[in-house]
């Protein structure tokens, strides 16, 4: 089913209900698909960032050596002398 997206705010309930029962609906602008609603796996509405599936496993110690501190890294400024 394809509606005008000027008809949203009317019958949103009625076109949720629709989804539930599997049928796919698209929303359109000027003849245009802006979005649908469909029925997902609660599978798939997990949030992306928790599940990183996809992400190298981070490894403890895989920058040592990269890495260069200043030996005086932690003296104060010049700027704030006068302020100590």
């Amino acid at each position: 089913m394809q509606i005008e997206i000027n008809q949203l705010p009317m019958q949103a309930q009625r076109w949720f209900d629709m989804a539930q029962a599997g049928e796919p609906i698209r929303f359109v602008n000027s003849g245009r698909i802006v979005a649908r609603l469909a029925l997902t796996d609660i599978a798939e509405t997990t949030d992306k960032t928790t599940t990183k599936k996809n992400q190298k496993k981070r490894q403890v110690g895989s920058l040592a050596g990269q890495i260069v501190l200043a030996d005086d890294f932690d003296e104060p400024l010049e700027c704030f002398k006068e302020y100590m």
